[in-house]
């Protein structure tokens, strides 16, 4: 008896012919997929951790040197208070110490975390009139933009650390908070220049001045600010008169008051020399004392992109620096990410030579092993579409 035939039934017969009719669509289809992938590859964010958008949001108070339990009753529970009424929360834990106070607010997985920040601003808002005015409030929603993505360290055996964190603040500062896709730029470390008055008890005694009186002066001389506009040639130009000091010199001949119509001044009270702010936290690198800049990325920004962009600025400004200064990365995440793409796209590839190569080597099919090879990377491409459709990221999860 010899051996049947097989049967192809007459659904098979119609799915066949039907790709037979149309096999020119489909290829044009899966090729016009795939090159959308592939452009979608090279938009696709890239970072570290995939965008998530924790329910939490902090609130930090900075207040000087201010007591705990006064900063706990004028600062700490006042804003508690206010942000119960924001929709959504479900904990408020809160740390206070002298002069400083950070709240914690945790949400419900279901809020909208951008719309709920923009509450808690406003709630924060409405109680700002009966906070201490010295106290300086912000707040952040906790994601992983929060943290920063380069880290550069200012050094020098030569020039004083005042000098090198205006440089930090006044120079490096702007130029990077100009790029694209940069959030913030932290400073860290150095010493703050400022001005120290030191008034002497007796001649406030005899020129009848208090210390209110000398923070009143300098607060009222040491300004900027415009009488108005100016007309000339059918044109408008805005007036600006300055008044700031920049001198010990020029801080003692501000006028405090006025006695028998002879003008008391600052340095007649006392004396004024150069000075720093107090220092709380050291700050070394490569066992020098340092200023520390951190950049943070927006929130969909691309962590590799963003990174190309600073280094590149920071080229561009090396010329513009004294020389003795020392400008070097310490920390940079987008090596990481680099690291961890080159390492995927080495795996994807094996992967497809090895695959390629054994079903070649039990089939003998060189066809088979190539189509094998073009299906694997569309898929992929295909996966690229998908994951900007959902908002995903290029990242280590």
């Amino acid at each position: 008896m010899s051996p049947s035939s097989p049967r192809v039934s007459s659904k098979e017969q119609e799915s066949r012919y039907w790709f037979a009719r149309h096999s020119k669509s489909i290829v044009f289809l899966i090729i016009m997929l795939a090159i959308i992938g592939i452009y979608e590859a090279f938009t696709l964010p890239i970072s570290v951790f995939p965008t998530t958008n924790f329910p939490r949001i902090i609130i930090g108070v900075d207040n000087g040197v201010m007591p705990i339990d006064q900063m706990e009753v004028t600062i700490t529970r006042p804003i508690e208070n206010a942000v119960n009424s924001v929709p959504g929360l479900e904990d408020v834990r809160s740390i206070t110490s002298r002069g400083s106070a950070e709240i914690d607010l945790f949400f419900s997985w279901r809020v909208n975390m951008i719309t709920t920040l923009q509450l808690v601003d406003a709630a924060v808002g409405r109680i700002q009139s009966t906070l201490p005015p010295t106290a300086q409030i912000e707040t952040h929603r906790l994601d992983f933009a929060s943290f920063p993505i380069i880290g550069y360290s200012l050094t020098s055996d030569t020039i004083p650390q005042t000098q090198l964190w205006e440089m930090a603040t006044y120079e490096i500062k702007p130029r990077l908070n100009r790029l694209d896709g940069v959030a913030t730029v932290l400073i860290q470390g150095g010493q703050v220049p400022e001005f120290q008055v030191t008034p002497d008890s007796a001649r406030m005694l005899r020129a009848h001045v208090g210390l209110q009186d000398i923070l009143d002066a300098v607060n009222r001389t040491n300004l900027i600010d415009s009488p108005g506009l100016l007309t000339r040639n059918h044109q408008l130009y805005l007036g600006l008169v300055t008044a700031q000091v920049r001198t010990p010199e020029q801080i003692g001949d501000i006028v405090i008051k006025t006695v028998n119509d002879a003008p008391v001044r600052i340095r007649d009270i006392g004396t004024v020399a150069p000075s720093v702010a107090p220092v709380y936290t050291v700050v070394t690198a490569n066992g020098k004392p340092a200023v520390l800049l951190s950049v943070n990325r927006q929130h969909d920004s691309n962590t590799v992109a963003v990174a190309d962009e600073v280094h590149q600025e920071i080229e561009n400004l090396r010329s513009s620096l004294p020389a003795g200064v020392d400008l070097r990365v310490f920390y940079d995440q987008s090596d990481i990410v680099r690291e961890s793409i080159r390492s995927v796209r080495d795996a994807i590839i094996i992967g497809l030579l090895l695959a390629g190569f054994i079903i070649w080597l039990f089939l003998r099919d060189w066809g088979t092993a190539v189509m094998t090879g073009l299906v694997i990377p569309v898929a992929i491409f295909v996966t690229f579409i998908a994951m900007k459709i959902l908002g995903q990221t290029f990242n280590l999860m």
